[in-house]
């Protein structure tokens, strides 16, 4: 009685790309925020025709 021949198994085709999966959520974004405000330690006061120390008198 002739034996049956083993049938192999059939090809399988590897993916070459990652399993699809949900895109990841956006980071959160920080808030702005606003840096303190400068507080000059002397109170700025106007004084007319006065010039900067740099530039001589004249």
């Amino acid at each position: 009685m002739a034996t049956q021949p083993e049938v192999p198994p059939p090809d399988t085709i590897e993916p070459q790309s990652p399993p699809e999966s949900p895109p990841a959520s956006p980071p959160n974004e920080d808030p702005m925020y606003e840096p303190p405000e400068i507080i000059p330690e002397k109170p700025d006061f106007d004084q007319p025709d006065r010039g900067p120390k740099e530039i001589p008198p004249g």
